[in-house]
């Protein structure tokens, strides 16, 4: 019997131990929690440009695009994410920031998945490729 109450005891433990999925997978943004984009389609984004995500509210993703500021819509549908449109600002940057930009709000509106690695945030296209990564 108590050889049974200490298996019980150990399994529980261990259950309690396991990270829970958010229902929500943009829960893991947190609100007004600043990430900077790390990667973009599997190429670094320039030690020089800044692209960062930020979710004000629900509902809602703000930041900026490496030269510019946007903000737009971000649900989840049925489990799936679901970005844009996104609107900005509109001014004109060093070469360096316009490519990240471009590369960035093209990829951003394709992400339908996010998962959180190690303290890095993945957004994952519909075939669950990695398309940004994001660190605080």
């Amino acid at each position: 019997m108590h050889r049974l109450f200490l298996i019980a005891a150990a399994t529980m433990a261990l259950g309690a131990c396991k990270a829970e999925t958010p229902s929500d997978p943009l829960e893991l943004l947190g609100t007004d929690t600043e990430w900077t984009v790390t990667d973009i389609s599997g190429a670094p984004v320039p030690a020089e440009v800044k692209v960062t995500i930020l979710r004000p509210a629900a509902g809602t993703i703000a930041g900026s695009s490496g030269c510019n500021r946007y903000t737009g819509s971000a649900k989840t549908v049925d489990g799936r994410i679901e970005i844009g449109p996104l609107v900005g600002t509109r001014m004109m940057c060093p070469e360096p920031q316009m490519q990240a930009e471009t590369a960035f709000l093209m990829t951003i509106e394709k992400t339908t998945g996010l998962r959180e690695s190690g303290g890095v945030l993945e957004f994952t296209d519909s075939a669950g490729d990695v398309v940004l990564k994001a660190s605080k």
